[in-house]
This record gives structure tokens, sequence and C-alpha cells, in this order.
């Protein structure tokens, strides 16, 4: 009877109702752990020297647990970049939840520059820039990649909206806006500025800031409003 008392202690309700056991949570944390672990290597390593026996070590699980969760490298490598994906969303969703409330216009639009600058020089992100670097010659991980990618840029789209939204009803020239800023600090964040790095970030950002405050402001001659006006 006290062994069955402690196994109902260890027992969790789901989201559903329905009754996890301890046995159950324990699995999925050891998959969780393998996980973390394969990002820590992509990470650390690069994602061609990754191998389940490396990963397996790092979480500090057997090659039987691993095989238990993870038969093939090709599963690891889905449920990883799946799971990455997970962590990606939830990332940023808390960075742009930390802005204060009490900043409102061009304060607040800055300040979700700056979140998503963060979000974009963290290990996660980073991890997945290695991971889009090695699709560029592994059909097999591209595939994977683009699967995931496509729910990511939405959940991205949706927040830059929320964001952005005194300009989220301003057609093409708000999707071309959003464009260039993504475009643009994705390629400051992978890109290769080895002096005076910090200064020349901040002066960037602040530029992206002056300018988008711009573009809204322009009128259908200038720059932003003859290309928005482009078809597709």
């Amino acid at each position: 009877m006290p062994a069955d008392k402690t196994e109902n202690a260890r027992t969790v309700i789901d989201e559903n109702g329905e009754t996890i056991s301890w046995q159950a949570q324990k699995s999925a944390m050891t998959r969780d752990r393998i996980l973390d672990a394969a990002i820590s290597c992509f990470i650390n390593q690069g994602y061609t020297n990754v191998t389940t026996a490396k990963v397996a070590s790092a979480a500090g699980v057997s090659r039987g647990a691993m095989l238990h969760h993870f038969p093939s490298k090709t599963e690891l490598i889905q449920a990883a970049i799946e799971y990455l994906h997970d962590k990606l969303v939830e990332d940023f969703t808390q960075r742009v939840k930390a802005i204060p409330d009490s900043l409102r216009g061009k304060k607040h639009r800055r300040a979700g520059l700056d979140a998503y600058w963060e979000h974009l020089t963290s290990d996660l992100f980073m991890a997945y820039h290695e991971l889009c670097v090695a699709g560029r010659t592994d059909p097999e991980l591209r595939e994977i990649l683009e699967k995931s990618t496509v729910t990511f840029d939405q959940h991205v789209r949706s927040s830059t909206t929320e964001l952005f939204k005194e300009w989220a009803d301003m057609g093409d020239r708000f999707l071309l806006a959003m464009d260039v800023t993504k475009f643009m600090m994705e390629g400051m964040a992978v890109g290769q500025m080895v002096g005076d790095r910090e200064a020349r970030v901040q002066r960037l950002l602040d530029y992206l800031a002056d300018r988008l405050e711009e573009i809204f402001k322009e009128g259908g001659s200038g720059a932003i409003g003859r290309h928005s006006a482009r078809k597709r």
C-alpha cells in the first residue's frame, strides 16, 4: 500500500484531464534530456560531427535508452529539429512578453527590435543556423527543416504583427518592411563583424528603427511605395 501511495503521488494530470504515470513522466524527461543534448552538440560540435553515440554520452543515457527513443539518427534529428523550433517559439514569445507595458509607440517598436536581436543571437538560434548551413548540402535535413520552418515563420509573423500593430493594416508595405527587418537582422546575427562589433550592431539597429519609422510615413513615390506596389 505505501508503494501505491507513492506511485499515486507521482502521477500528474495533463491538460486533457488524462493521468500520466510516473514511468511515462520519466520516459518523457529522458527524451527531453536527449533532445537538449542533441541541440547542445549542434552548437558545440557542428551538425556534421554529431553522432547518436555522442548525443547519448552528452545526455548521460545508455545506448539502449537512446535506441528506445530514437532507433535511427534520422529520427533523432527530426525530433531534435521539432523540439528546437518549439524552444525557438517559446524563447521569442517570452522575450516579446518581457517588453514593459509602459512603453508606447516608437519606444515599444524599438524594444521589439531589441527583443528580436536577443533572440537571433541566442544559442538556440545559433543551433538553428548551424542546421540551415548543413542543410544546404544535405537534402534529407533540408526537407525536415523546411517543414518545421514554415510553422515557426508563421509564429514570428503573428508576433511582429502584434509588435507593429500600428502598421499591420498597411498591406504589402508592411510585409516588405518586415522582410527587410527579418533578413537584415538575421544577416547581422550570423555575419562576421569582428571589429567593434557591439557599437556597429547598435548603430545598425538604431538606423533600422529610424528607417522603419520613415517607411510608414513615406508617400507612394518613395522606394518603399514603389517596391511594395510591385506584383510578386
